[in-house]
């Protein structure tokens, strides 16, 4: 196959779901196995309220999961576009994306 007949590298539009299903973690400095227990607990409140776009009710699922988990006083933010500017306690924060919606964990 020469360079005029090669097509372009695409993926399909059932492949770029899939990678969009996947927790994307952009930033967490938890250890290891806290860090993946947030990422399962933000990610199934996540997959219970978004039909419904209440981002509201799942950063309140987060959040009180996480408290009883790992203790309080967690804070939980759930939207498809904020910035942040947080200080919190050192090896609990967690950033990440589950298809278009951010979710930001820390404990103050």
């Amino acid at each position: 196959m020469n360079a005029a007949t090669k097509k372009p590298d695409t993926i399909d539009e059932e492949e770029f779901k899939k990678y969009l299903l996947k927790p994307l973690v952009k930033y967490s400095d938890m250890p290891t196995e806290m860090g993946n227990d947030a990422v399962d607990i933000a990610t199934m409140a996540i997959d219970k309220f978004l039909s419904t776009n209440d981002y509201e009710s799942a950063s309140a699922l987060i959040k009180n999961s996480l408290d009883k988990k790992f203790g309080p006083s967690w804070q939980c933010a759930v939207g498809e576009g904020f910035g942040f500017d947080i200080s919190c306690q050192q090896k609990y924060l967690l950033h990440m994306y589950y298809g278009k919606v951010g979710v930001l964990c820390y404990k103050s």
